[in-house]
Parts: C-alpha cells; structure tokens; sequence
C-alpha cells in the first residue's frame, strides 16, 4: 500500500443535497440534509453537515461509499445544529478510492431537545457505554466516537426498546489494538414526539454478507438507525463485520453488513433498527 499521510483527517468540500417533504404537523419543518465529499485514497476522513438557520438535529448518520470492506466509521458526533463524521481505513488497509456521506434530518426547534454524552475510561480492551435521556424524554438519535484510528468497530448501536437509551459497544480488531482508546456515547433527547418508537429487523443466519431493510411506517420519517452483530456457537464477529447503512426514500434503512478482507469463520446474523416519529 502507497505510503500516505499519517492521520490527515481533511474535510472535503461537500456537496450539499437538501430534501424536503411537505410540511408536517407532528415535526414541523423537517427535512434530510446530505454532505458528499469527493472520492480519495487518503487513510481518514471526516465530512460534516449543518442545519439550515433556525433548526435542529433530530436524525443522524454516515456511511462509506466505495471499498467497504476496507473502512469504517469511527465517529458519528451530532451537536445541536450539525453533525460530523469520522471514517478510517482498517489495519490493512486499501488502495481504492472512496468517499464519506454525512446525513442530518433537521426540523424547527422541538420541545426539550439536547444532547447527553456518556464516556468510558481510557484503556486498551473492549467496551461498552450507555447514554441515557433525563427521565421523560426520549432518543431521537446516537452517535459515537472510538479514537480507535480504524481497528476499534462499532459492534453494536443499541436503542433501548423504550427510547430511553442508547449502548454502543466498541470492540477491537481480532488482532488487538496497542494503543489506549475511550468510547463516547450521545444521546439526542426531546420531549416524547408524536408516534415515536423503535423499529426492528433481523437477517438470515449464515456466514454470508447480509442486506436487508428496516422499515417505518409510510406515513413516518425515520430519525436514526442501529445495529447488533451477532455471531453463533458464543463468538462475536467483533472487527470483522463492518456495516453500511444508509437512507432510502424518507421512511426506511438499509442495511449493509460486510465481512471483511479475512472473513469469520462462524454463522452470524444482524439486527438492524430504526428509530420513527409521525410526519
């Protein structure tokens, strides 16, 4: 693999794709806002995307475009008003181009919108940390952050059934990483919002990649997604299933669960979820 610049994370210049649906009663103003930087080799790269004046990030996600196998998201971190993105090659690293969307759903204020974070300590094993909205308020979407420069993977984005939560679990690669990393979790929270709940599906059982859809309702806009990796027979397909999930039309997810360059020798199967709210 050519030789490139160590850790250069550089922000893209971004085409900017606003999509918005009529207005609606139950989240007034919403609207996908998507980020897309140009196609590169370079190891890392972050892209970020803001909301128009005057709203707010209620639904967030990236995901890689290009080499699959090779890259994954380490950082997914929603503020207020915009959310930022962090992807990296994986130990081995790949010679292809490939690029980095961003996605923000943003709407007009929404009642007791913020944002909690939850951190671990700072070691080299793997971990899991848990975000939890004030009582009375209810996720509407999760981010992370690794540190793990492409050999920690997101394992699992895990909402509580009740939207209370969010656990996200971060695990090394099957050969270790040598340095010390912390995992933070976010939580967007707000007041309960119309028809807001959680939605689940679960792919086939088998050693194969997997492509599935997690749906709400047409008459829904979907906010966020997560996902579990499982493996059977007890072992975990812990860096060696990246996922890919992105948006289709307004209401769904796909999923997209890739075994890398190495493969898992064991059946596996992914759960994927969608967080909704009515239009």
């Amino acid at each position: 693999m050519p030789l490139r610049p160590k850790l250069s994370l550089l922000l893209a210049a971004a085409t900017v794709l606003a999509v918005a649906p009529p207005a609606s009663a139950a989240v007034p103003g919403d609207e996908l806002i998507v980020s897309s930087g140009g196609w590169t080799s370079y190891h890392n790269r972050i892209g970020s995307v803001s909301c128009p004046a005057g709203k707010q990030v209620i639904g967030a996600f990236a995901y890689p475009r290009g080499n699959r196998r090779d890259v994954l998201v380490t950082a997914l971190i929603p503020s207020a008003t915009s959310v930022v993105a962090m992807a990296s090659e994986d130990e081995d690293g790949t010679d292809d181009e490939w690029g980095l969307i961003v996605e923000a759903v943003c709407a007009l204020p929404v009642p007791g919108h913020m944002i909690v974070t939850a951190s671990s300590d700072t070691t080299s094993s793997n971990k899991q940390v848990r975000a939890t909205c004030p009582p009375g308020k209810k996720l509407l979407t999760a981010g992370w952050n690794t540190q793990g420069a492409g050999q920690v993977h997101v394992n699992q984005i895990a909402q509580s059934a009740d939207l209370a939560s969010v656990a996200v679990t971060g695990m090394e690669d099957p050969d270790g990483y040598a340095r010390d990393w912390r995992l933070t979790t976010y939580a967007v929270c707000s007041d309960p919002l119309p028809g807001q709940e959680m939605r689940t599906a679960t792919s086939v059982v088998d050693r194969s990649d997997k492509l599935f859809d997690v749906r709400c309702e047409s008459d829904q806009r979907r906010l966020s997604a997560g996902w579990s990796f499982i493996g059977t027979a007890g072992v975990s397909p812990a860096g060696q299933v990246l996922p890919t999930i992105w948006g289709s039309g307004t209401s769904w997810f796909e999923l997209q669960a890739w075994e890398d360059d190495d493969g898992f020798a064991h059946d596996w199967y992914a759960i994927a979820r969608v967080v909704c709210v009515d239009r």
